[in-house]
Order: structure tokens, then C-alpha cells, then sequence
């Protein structure tokens, strides 16, 4: 049997987490302020998709604010109580700036630190020492020719506030944020079946064979210490796709996972369908280790034939 071949393609990671301003604490006098927050995104703003590029890296990420993008936002330690201090939601218009808006009530005067994230879709519980926990969709809706927005998890740094009694309102225009999960670029190439001339492509999964891979599942990020840990293992994750693509090895479908590493002598599994057809094609041992880094780009390319995948009619 003929043995896949895999490439993997790394982009230099674009979005980074600028540390914040760092402010003397200020004890607080007791006052309880409502506060006025106004968030703007400058360039470059901190929202990714996919752009293509001719060339060997095939696509890098594109850097875009959607409007109705919501942030969500902590201050200082929290419960476990899942919720943001507030929701906040862009009210711009699309592109590389964003406004976002809020009020924080019953906050006392000095210093403080806000998190940031986003989506508020993602975040599926907190706890304490200043630790969220997110979930990745097993499977994924991928409406245009990038990944699925709603899977794109990014966190911000800690910034640092001072609220004043006397002045309740804050605008900030610095925060940046990191992009915690990996994209595959995976692409399918028909090599000599006859049964998938002129089949397109709107279904890929991937599985991994190695315990506690955790293509999707739940991850927990630290906050302070700024680490990535995985709380749950979820071993498969699927891209099905609104806009089918031809299986000739052109067109790519990106799907996000948890940054991972899958061992050398691992089982990876790709079953993609088309309307007729549902291909397996099974990788039985990895030839060295395969991994995915966070904030990166790596494809994964796929080479049908009929000696080495299972060609089923659905």
C-alpha cells in the first residue's frame, strides 16, 4: 500500500499579545463607580481569517474585524460563575477596526486588571486564579473559503486599569490579543479513481488514534501564567463544508484543532464525503511526529487512489 504523504506548512505567528501598561497600584478609596468602558481596535486589529497567496505557503491569516463580533470581559479575579463581567458587541463596520462598548457596575475606585476574549460563544466556564475554559466544536461550519469563525478562539492579555471615582469612564485602544488554536489546510487530490471524476468535496473529518489527542474537546487557558492546557479530549473533529470543492488538490478546507502533536507510530484517519461517495484513508503509522502549533498554518494533503483508500457509495 502506498504510503500519504504529508506536508506541513508553518506560518510565523501574526498576532501577538502586547504587554500591557503597567500602572503603580492604587488602593482603593471604596467608591463604587459604574463604568463607562469603550474598547477600539487599531491596527492591526486582532479578529483572523484565511487569505491566499500564490506560492508554496498556499495561505497566511488575514487580520478582520466582523461587525456584531462579541467580546467578552473579566475584571480582576472571578468565581466560577461562566460569565463575563459584561458582553461587549462591535458596533463598526467590518474591516480592521472595531468599537466595542459596555458598562461595569458597582466597581471599586483604583487599579484593576481586565481580560478579554472572544467569541463569548467559546467560553463554557471559569475558575479561579484567573482561569477560562473553552470549547472547541467537534464539528465545524465553514460557509466561505476560510475556517469557521465561531471556532476561532483569542484571548487577551491582562490590562491594566485605574478607575477614578471622579472619572468613571475608560477608553482603551491598545489591546491585543493571541490566537489560541492551530488550522489545518488540508486538500484532497483524486490520483486515478474512476468513481470520483467530477465528485466535489463537502465533508472532511479527521481522527486521531492516539489517546488523548484532543483535536476538539475543551481547552483551559491561564490567564496570568499564559499557558494552554487541555481539559477534555475529543479525538475527531469535522469541516462540513456550505460551498463544495473539487477533489484535484486546488482548493483547501481549514479546519481549527487544539494545538497538537501527534506521535510518531499514531493512526490519523481522514474520511471526507462528497454527494455519492465516502472516502477512508487511513494512515496507519505516522513516520515521525505531526504537529499542529498554535497561532500556525499546516497542511495536510491528501492523495486518493483506489489501492489505498475505501471508496464506499453513501
Amino acid at each position: 500500500m502506498r504510503k500519504p504523504i504529508i506536508h506541513i506548512l508553518a506560518t510565523a505567528a501574526i498576532l501577538t499579545a502586547c504587554t500591557a501598561p503597567k500602572d503603580n497600584a492604587v488602593p482603593s478609596t471604596g467608591a463604587k463607580v459604574d463604568l463607562t468602558l469603550k474598547i477600539t481596535s487599531v491596527s492591526p486589529s486582532t479578529k483572523t481569517f484565511i487569505e491566499k497567496h500564490s506560492g508554496d505557503s498556499g495561505a497566511s491569516y488575514g487580520l478582520k474585524w466582523s461587525k456584531g463580533d462579541k467580546m467578552g470581559l473579566l475584571i480582576d479575579s472571578w468565581e466560577t460563575s461562566g460569565k463575563p463581567a459584561i458582553e461587549m458587541e462591535n458596533t463598526a463596520s467590518s474591516g480592521e477596526n472595531a468599537i466595542f462598548q459596555g458598562l461595569l457596575r458597582g466597581i471599586p475606585d483604583g487599579s484593576h486588571t481586565l481580560y478579554t476574549y472572544s467569541p463569548v460563544s467559546a467560553l463554557i466556564g471559569t475558575e479561579k486564579d484567573n482561569k477560562l475554559n473553552f470549547t472547541i466544536p467537534s464539528e465545524q461550519h465553514i460557509s466561505g473559503d476560510s475556517f469557521d469563525p465561531s471556532a476561532d478562539i483569542v484571548v487577551g492579555k491582562g490590562y491594566k486599569i485605574v478607575i477614578k471615582a471622579d472619572n468613571p469612564v475608560a477608553e482603551i485602544s491598545d489591546i491585543r490579543f493571541t490566537r489560541l488554536l492551530a488550522t489545518v489546510m488540508v486538500t484532497a487530490s483524486n490520483k486515478g479513481s474512476a468513481n470520483l471524476e467530477g465528485e466535489s468535496l463537502n465533508k472532511i473529518t479527521l481522527t486521531s488514534k492516539m489517546q488523548d489527542a484532543a483535536l476538539s474537546g475543551s481547552i483551559q487557558w491561564d490567564c496570568a501564567g499564559e499557558s494552554l492546557s487541555v481539559k477534555s479530549a475529543n479525538n475527531t473533529v469535522t469541516a462540513i463544508l456550505e460551498k463544495p470543492i473539487p477533489i484535484d488538490g486546488t482548493t483547501p478546507a481549514y479546519i481549527l484543532i487544539n494545538p497538537t502533536t501527534l506521535a510518531k507510530g499514531s493512526s490519523l484517519i481522514a474520511t471526507i464525503e462528497t454527494g455519492k461517495y465516502r472516502i477512508t484513508k487511513t494512515i496507519s503509522s505516522l513516520p515521525q511526529d505531526l504537529s499542529f502549533p498554535g497561532n500556525n498554518i499546516s497542511a495536510l494533503n491528501l492523495s486518493i487512489t483506489d489501492a489505498d483508500s475505501v471508496i464506499e457509495e453513501i
